[in-house]
């Protein structure tokens, strides 16, 4: 064992209390649009389930609505029983 022979020219050995080089430190131009759209993106994952939700119970509604208006035509009218005019509500 010699201590004083020098390290292997083929081994690297990188200084740990050295600076990163300056442009190291600045990500390129897709990596800082991918961390922009990160948070956009975590939304409308997790949104999709609700937003997919409602729309099949606005389209189900639509359709039993459509279903219903067809048989039943006046069961709207008769479920509400809302006046044809203001003048027929009376007061109290």
């Amino acid at each position: 064992m010699n201590p004083d022979r020098s390290p292997s020219r083929r081994t690297v050995h990188p200084d740990l209390y050295a600076n990163p080089h300056r442009s190291a430190a600045v990500p390129s131009l897709g990596t800082a649009i991918a961390f922009a759209a990160l948070p956009i993106v975590t939304i409308a994952a997790l949104s999709f389930p609700v937003a997919a939700a409602v729309t099949l119970a606005a389209l189900c509604g639509a359709v039993a609505g459509a279903a219903l208006a067809r048989r039943q035509p006046n069961a709207v009218n008769r479920a509400l029983r809302l006046p044809n005019d203001e003048g027929a509500v009376r007061e109290a």
